[in-house]
């Protein structure tokens, strides 16, 4: 086969440029820290990644959902905790309004009475960035009324967040639950109102009717208590199971998608020498041209 100079410039030019692409490509492997920039660049590997990366994003939601959710249990176990502590104030003043008491101490116990239940009231009513932490679904007040006329104005809406690939928790526990209000009862808010009243008119057995209300309430509430710290810890244990598990899929996106660097580095040395010398036999096998000047 006759080799013409035409024939030759030819073939070195497309050495020279397949050369040039090879170290293009070792240095944007360096720059960049990646072997897959496009699905082209391993189509296997590529669609392992985006399977990797849509499980990331799913793990990362569920970290941030279990964040929320420990914020709200966290308040609301708060809440209750306040209200056991005012609950239980109310029946060591039931205890002294068991005994003969003067008006005077009798007007003082039935007030300071009337004063905590205005407490509960408004704990019963607490938020959360800007929700009811006790009404359900509902977007109002959890209690409302009055004396002889309490209720319950929220719904029975459990309110859950999910936690792991098929964990739901539920965060949340009603004003109904929490201080025993029925569609024909006030809960403690009733037993409440009638304590006071007995007291402050200086019936005797008022004090200890409140005491033995005081001590259901207070049931009602730890059992709340209770139902929020046992789903606190299962929030807690999977966010640590989902901690771990994103962990695993972020060292498993490094290996499909980074780029061994000593192995790239060395890469990037060899395609620039081969570039190079590539570059000087051109010049070597062409007349004095522009690629003498730049070998």
């Amino acid at each position: 086969m006759r080799v013409t100079s035409e024939m030759m410039i030819s073939q070195s030019l497309q050495r020279l440029s397949t050369r040039l692409l090879r170290y293009e490509r070792a240095q944007s492997d360096v720059a960049t820290g990646k072997r897959i920039r496009t699905p082209s660049d391993d189509p296997a590997g590529a669609s392992r990644a985006l399977t990797l990366r849509a499980s990331q994003r799913a793990r990362e939601q569920e970290s941030r959902n279990a964040d929320d959710a420990l914020g709200w249990l966290g308040i609301s176990a708060s809440q209750l905790q306040s209200a056991v502590d005012r609950l239980q104030r109310a029946r060591d003043l039931s205890v002294r309004a068991a005994s003969t008491l003067s008006a005077s101490e009798r007007s003082a116990i039935a007030q300071e009475l009337e004063s905590i239940q205005t407490e509960l009231v408004g704990l019963a009513n607490s938020s959360y960035r800007g929700r009811p932490l006790f009404a359900g679904f509902a977007g109002g007040p959890a209690v409302s009324g009055g004396p002889g006329a309490w209720s319950y104005s929220g719904d029975t809406g459990e309110i859950t967040r999910r936690v792991g690939e098929r964990e739901g928790v539920r965060i949340n526990v009603t004003a109904a639950e929490v201080f025993g209000l029925t569609p024909t009862d006030g809960g403690v808010f009733a037993r409440l109102d009638e304590a006071a009243a007995g007291i402050r008119a200086g019936d005797t057995t008022a004090g200890t009717d409140a005491i033995a209300a005081m001590d259901e309430a207070i049931r009602l509430v730890s059992d709340s208590q209770a139902r929020l710290g046992a789903n606190t810890n299962w929030v807690e244990s999977a966010q640590l199971r989902g901690q771990e598990v994103l962990q695993a899929i972020r060292v498993e996106l490094s290996e499909v998608e980074d780029v061994d660097l000593a192995e790239a580095m060395m890469d990037l040395q060899t395609q620039q020498v081969a570039y190079e010398a590539t570059l000087r036999a051109l010049a070597r096998a062409l007349p004095p041209s522009l690629v003498t000047f730049l070998s």
